[in-house]
C-alpha cells in the first residue's frame, strides 16, 4: 500500500488534532481493513496490484478539511441496505438512498463486518467519528463510488490558540451569558399574553408559523428559574438552532453582540450546556453557551449527570418535577432475556426476548444510556492504551463496565449482564495489579466493547443476542482464573457497624457544601430488599441514581468496598443537596424505593 500525506505542514489547534487523533486512526484502519481489496483482487479489475491511501489537510475560507482517500472498492449500497433490514433499522423491501446509507453507517453499533478483525476491528465506531467531528462545531463528508474509492472529509471550523468569536451578550438572572452569532436565529421582546401554556407546564411561542417550545435558559442550566416580572408585560426571548433543532429562550436583558475570547473550559470539568467562558466588559465573567448541548438538554435527548458540576447539584428543575426514572421489571423468567455462550452462563440459559415484552419508554431510557457509556469506553480505553498505568483510568472503566452490567441485569437481560461480569472480574484483577495492562488486555476490552455494541443493537431491534466469540469467551476466563483457583468471597458487613471515613475528595466536598448556606448536607441510611439482584449492585445503582439530585459526599460501606461485594441489606449515605427534606423524601419514594428494591429508609439534615 501506498500511503501518501499532503498539506502535513497545515496548522490546527492542539485541542482539535488531539481530538481527531482517534476518529483519523479509526478512518485509516477501516480504509486499509475494509476499503482496499486484495492485490490479486485489485488486479482482476484492472487496478494496479497496490492500493493508495492518502491522508490530505488544508485550510479553506474559515474552515479546516481533514480527509482520508482511498482507491478501494468504496461502499457497498446493496450490503449496506441488506444490514439496515437484518437490524430492523428499514423495513425489508425499502430502497433506501445513498445519503440515508452513508447517514447509517454513522449510527451506534452498524456495521458491515460480522467479525472483528486485527486491524480495524480494535477501534471506535464511525458513530464516534460523527459525534466528534460535530463536537468541535464540524460535519462528515462522504464522497464514494463502487470500484473506485471512499473519502471520509471532516469540515471543521477554524479554531486557534486564541480562539476568537461573535457572540450576542444576554443576561438571565445575575449571570451573563454569550451565544455564537451563527447559532442566533432572533432576538425580541413579545407580550406574555402570546405565550401559549399547555397543562399549566411547558410553554411555546409561534414564530414564522411554526411552534416552538420556550425555555427559561437559566432553569436550563442551573435549575433556578429567572422569576417573572409582574410589573412587565414584555418578556426578552432568544432563538437558538442548531443541527438537533431549534427552541426559543426566556432570558433577563439582551446586552449587545460583541467580539469575545474563548477560554475552554479545563480537562476534567463538564458543564452542559457550556462550552467555556469569556471576559466580558469590567472584568465580568461570562460562560459561553454550546447551543447543541443545550437544545439536546431542552429536547430530553441527553442525559448528563456530571452536568451539575458547574452550578451545583440541584440543576434539575423542581418546578418541573423531578425526573421519573424508567421502572425495572420483576424477576426474570425463563421467557425472557437473551443467553450468552461461556461459563458464565451455562448455568442459566434465557431464549431472545421478545420486542413486545419492554415498554417504549423504558427501552429508549436504556438504550441511550448504555449507548452513551460505550461512547465514554471507547475513548477511555484509548487513553489507557497511552497511559496503562493510571489507576485512575482503570477505575473509570471498571465503573462504566459496572454500570452497564447493572442497566443489563436490571433489565431482565441477564445473559449479556453475565458476559460483562467476565470482563469486570478481569478489570478487577488488572486493579489489584494481578494482570498487568498490555496490548492483549487493550484488544480484549475493546472487542468486548465492540459485542456490547452489537449487542445493544441487537436488542434494540427487539431480537435475542448471544455472546459466540470463542476466542475472546476464551481469553477472558485465562485472564479471569490465571492466578487463583479459590477466591474468597468478601465477608459481607452490616453499614450501620461503620463510620463515614471521607476521603481527600470527599473532604473538600463537605467543607465546600457546608459553606453554602443553600444546601443541605444529609444523612440517609437506606435498606435494601433485592428480590433477585445482588445486594452490591443495586446499592451500586442506588448512589448512582442519587447523583441525580445531589452530590454524593460519602457512603458505609465506601463505593470500593460496594464495588467488591460487601453489602449485606443496607448502606449508609451521605450527601449535598439544594432540594428540601420533603422533596428528598419524595425522590426516595417516587424513584429509588418504587423501582430499586429500597424498603425502608430514613433521612436527616445535619444541623
Amino acid at each position: 500500500m501506498d500511503f501518501e500525506i499532503v498539506g502535513e505542514d497545515t496548522l490546527v489547534d492542539k485541542t482539535v488534532a488531539e481530538r481527531l487523533y482517534e476518529p483519523l486512526a479509526h478512518q485509516i484502519r477501516n480504509a486499509v481493513d475494509h476499503g482496499l481489496e486484495d492485490p490479486l483482487v485489485r488486479q482482476h479489475v484492472g487496478k494496479q496490484p497496490t492500493g493508495k491511501l492518502v491522508l490530505s489537510a488544508y485550510k479553506k475560507e474559515e474552515f479546516t478539511y481533514v480527509s482520508v482517500r482511498d482507491d478501494g472498492k468504496g461502499l457497498d449500497y446493496d450490503l449496506i441496505r441488506q444490514i439496515a433490514i437484518e437490524k430492523d433499522l428499514a423495513p425489508a423491501g425499502t430502497i433506501l438512498s445513498p445519503e440515508r446509507c452513508q447517514e447509517l453507517i454513522m449510527s451506534p453499533g452498524f456495521s458491515t463486518t460480522r467479525e472483528a478483525t486485527e486491524i480495524s476491528g480494535r477501534g471506535v465506531g464511525m458513530d464516534v467519528v460523527k459525534s466528534t467531528v460535530e463536537a468541535l462545531g464540524g460535519e462528515v463528508i462522504v464522497d464514494t463510488a463502487p470500484g473506485q474509492g471512499s473519502e471520509f472529509t471532516y469540515k471543521i471550523p477554524q479554531l486557534s490558540a486564541v480562539n476568537i468569536t461573535d457572540a450576542v451578550i444576554i443576561r438571565a438572572g445575575d449571570g451573563f451569558f454569550a451565544v455564537p452569532v451563527g447559532n442566533v436565529v432572533a432576538t425580541h421582546s413579545i407580550r406574555k399574553s402570546e405565550i401559549n401554556t399547555t397543562m399549566g407546564r411547558s410553554e411555546s411561542i409561534m414564530y414564522l408559523n411554526t411552534i416552538l417550545p420556550l425555555h427559561d435558559l437559566l432553569q436550563l442550566l442551573t435549575g433556578r428559574p429567572i422569576g417573572d416580572d409582574p410589573a412587565s408585560e414584555a418578556v426578552s426571548i432568544i432563538i437558538v438552532e442548531a443541527k438537533n433543532g431549534r427552541i426559543a429562550c426566556r432570558v433577563s436583558e439582551f446586552i449587545r453582540p460583541q467580539k469575545l475570547v474563548l477560554i475552554p473550559l479545563p480537562d476534567g470539568f463538564k458543564a452542559s450546556g457550556i462550552s467555556g467562558t469569556t471576559i466580558l466588559g469590567g472584568s465580568q465573567l461570562g460562560m459561553i453557551i454550546d447551543p447543541f448541548q443545550l437544545i439536546a438538554m431542552a429536547t430530553g435527548t441527553t442525559l448528563d449527570p456530571n452536568a451539575a458540576l458547574a452550578f451545583g447539584a440541584d440543576s434539575i428543575p423542581l418546578e418541573s418535577g423531578l425526573p421519573e426514572i424508567p421502572p425495572i421489571p420483576g424477576p426474570p423468567d425463563k421467557a425472557t432475556g437473551p443467553a450468552v455462550s461461556g461459563s458464565a452462563a451455562e448455568n442459566n440459559p434465557l431464549p431472545p426476548l421478545p420486542a413486545t415484552e419492554m415498554g417504549d419508554g423504558l427501552a429508549e431510557q436504556f438504550f441511550i444510556e448504555i449507548g452513551d457509556i460505550l461512547k465514554e469506553l471507547n475513548e477511555d480505553i484509548f487513553q489507557l492504551e497511552k497511559e496503562p498505568e493510571s489507576a485512575t483510568r482503570i477505575n473509570t472503566i471498571f465503573r462504566h463496565f459496572h454500570s452497564i452490567k447493572g442497566n443489563f441485569m436490571m433489565t431482565g437481560f441477564t445473559g449479556i449482564g453475565a458476559f460483562v461480569h467476565e470482563v469486570e472480574s478481569v478489570l478487577d484483577r488488572v486493579r489489584e495489579k494481578k494482570l498487568a495492562v498490555d496490548q492483549g488486555i487493550i484488544d480484549m476490552l475493546l472487542d468486548s466493547v465492540k459485542i456490547l455494541e452489537t449487542g445493544l443493537s441487537e436488542i434494540r431491534a427487539g431480537r435475542g443476542y448471544e455472546v459466540a466469540d470463542p476466542e475472546l469467551l476464551a481469553a477472558l476466563k485465562n485472564c479471569r482464573l490465571g492466578e487463583t483457583t479459590v477466591t474468597e468471597k468478601p465477608e459481607q458487613t452490616d453499614s450501620s457497624e461503620g463510620n463515614f471515613q471521607f476521603s481527600p475528595l470527599g473532604q473538600l466536598l463537605y467543607h465546600a457544601k457546608m459553606a453554602d448556606p443553600c444546601v443541605n448536607i444529609c444523612q440517609g441510611m437506606i435498606a435494601i430488599q433485592p428480590s433477585f439482584q445482588d445486594a452490591s449492585l443495586l446499592a451500586y445503582l442506588i448512589i448512582r441514581r442519587l447523583t441525580m439530585v445531589a452530590d454524593v459526599i460519602d457512603s458505609v460501606p465506601s463505593l470500593e468496598r460496594i464495588e467488591k461485594g460487601v453489602v449485606k441489606d443496607r448502606i449508609k449515605i451521605m450527601f449535598a443537596s439544594r432540594l428540601s427534606l420533603e422533596e428528598i423524601n419524595r425522590f426516595f419514594r417516587n424513584q429509588l424505593q418504587r423501582h430499586y428494591s429500597v424498603g425502608l429508609f430514613e433521612i436527616m439534615i445535619m444541623e
